[in-house]
């Protein structure tokens, strides 16, 4: 009888084993492996969830008379809700996806060259409903995505572009003389797309000037896609396009509104098994509401609805380690994000009008900060030996524009990301910051009595002080919160 109950339980367990579920990639030579390797998962709870697999593992788990936590689908929502996650489709933007559409259909996939400018908001979706439509293209033909921030000048879109097709070329000085073979002599048509293609703008915009020509050339075999946020470039800064008849086709992507965030989370919920739905309704739409109020920007609403989903999460745990302490091991239930979370979140993203106006700042502007924090001694990287030395009483203050000026290029190399930027940007940058409130910039002069200084009206770049208009927690905060910058602080 022992022998038999001991067969029982052995069959017992490789039942319950072999109704684990596995991953349907998985080669059937390593079936057995797999099984294992799923078991392991699931009680690791990091396994990926599909519809069939959170079944199997209710049923195994039923089977087994083993206490299951559906913490898999809640992963798995989390990963949906991640910005680089790709969206299981494009819901929406009809009107856009058409416009694409057809410029692909009379370019691209018939051999020939043209060129499309989309301009748009950050998180409009413009680049993510571009590259999924050129995944549902009937015809095959070469597309590749360039990134025009990191170059140092806008001749290294050449090379770049040559770069990602994998063309070979002599050097940098004949890109450009490679990139006009491929167009005219190439053997087929292909796709390149621009991204930031403002980056590429210079003193007499002849780099952009030539891509436009090449695409628009009748014998071409260049179809060329810039992506930007400003809606007017080709206005305001190429303006002999349209003289030259290159004029691309404009295309602008309008900042999503509630019904449109609304609809795109809901379908990347969906994407995902649940019994119940993890966000409710409400905290959706109340996400949704103040996203479109502030920017429509969808990637905020993607980040507010995952660190709610943390949040959620965090409380599940606490409250399942105190039931845990007074019932014993009990099935915990899965997290659920509530109106309150999202609000949590929302209060803690935008809580004040500071907080606003900090995160608002583009990037050059938090390199200024950033470079204004690292003299002031409250940055943890090394510092130069000559801005070490600096007093925190004349960096509390103020900071002189020209030694600010040297400190963001050293950072710029640090980072290795972008070229500073020339010392009249500079400028504008510091000008543009005092406008919103941020610093404040103080024209001084010698006075009569040696070392005193005289607050003037103007002045020299070289004799300006810049101190700060809110405080550095603040900025400190504002900075921390971009992924590039929180190394150097």
């Amino acid at each position: 009888m022992p022998a038999a109950r001991s067969t029982r339980t052995t069959a017992t367990k490789r039942k319950a084993l072999a109704e684990t579920p596995i991953s349907r990639q998985a080669p059937p030579e390593v079936a057995l492996a797999a099984q294992k390797a799923a078991a392991v998962a699931t009680l690791k709870s990091a396994f990926p969830v599909t519809k069939h697999s959170v079944a199997a593992a209710a049923a195994a788990s039923r089977k087994s008379g083993k206490v299951a936590k559906p913490v898999s689908s809640f992963v798995a929502t989390k990963t949906a809700l991640h910005r680089s996650t790709a969206p299981p489709q494009i819901v929406g933007r009809e009107s856009e996806q058409a416009a694409i559409r057809q410029f692909l259909q009379t370019t691209v996939e018939k051999g020939r060259g043209g060129s499309m400018y989309i301009s748009g908001n950050p998180g409009t979706g413009k680049t993510a409903c571009l590259q999924t439509l050129i995944k549902q293209s009937v015809a095959s033909f070469p597309s590749v995505l360039v990134n025009c921030v990191p170059l140092s000048r806008p001749e290294q879109a050449y090379s770049a572009v040559l770069d990602a097709l994998n063309v070979e070329y002599d050097g940098a000085d004949s890109a450009l003389a490679g990139l006009e073979r491929l167009v005219f002599k190439g053997k087929g048509a292909f796709l390149v797309i621009l991204d930031e293609v403002d980056s590429l703008l210079g003193i007499k915009q002849e780099v952009l000037y030539r891509l436009f020509e090449l695409a628009a050339h009748p014998d071409s075999r260049l179809a060329l896609v810039g992506i930007a946020n400003a809606l007017d470039l080709t206005d305001r800064f190429l303006p002999r396009l349209q003289a030259r008849n290159c004029e691309p086709i404009l295309l602008n992507f309008n900042p999503y509104q509630v019904n449109d965030i609304v609809a795109i989370l809901q379908s990347r919920l969906d994407s995902v098994a649940a019994e119940e739905p993890v966000i409710q309704k409400a905290a959706l739409e109340l996400c949704a509401r103040k996203v479109a109020a502030t920017s429509g920007d969808l990637r905020k609403a993607l980040d507010v609805c995952r660190q709610a989903l943390e949040a959620a999460e965090a409380e599940c745990k606490k409250r399942a380690k105190l039931a845990d302490k007074e019932n014993g091991p009990t099935a915990s239930p899965l997290p659920k994000v509530s109106i309150m979370h999202i609000a949590k979140v929302l209060t803690s993203l935008n809580g004040s009008p500071i907080a606003q106006k900090l995160n608002a700042l583009n990037f050059q502007q938090k390199l200024v900060l950033c470079a204004f924090v690292s003299l002031s001694g409250s940055a943890g990287s090394a510092q130069p030996a000559e801005t070490a030395a600096l007093p925190k009483k004349a960096a509390a203050g103020g900071i002189a524009v020209s030694k600010l000026f040297s400190e963001y290029g050293v950072i710029c190399d640090r980072l290795g990301m972008l070229a500073p930027v020339t010392r009249t940007e500079f400028l504008d940058l510091v000008a543009m910051m005092e406008t919103q409130g941020v610093v404040i910039v103080e024209a001084l002069r010698a006075g009569r009595r040696g070392g005193c200084r005289i607050a003037s009206s103007s002045g020299a770049a070289d004799d300006r002080t810049l101190r700060l208009a809110v405080d550095e927690a603040d900025i400190r905060r504002a900075l921390m919160s971009t992924p590039a910058l929180s190394p150097i602080l």
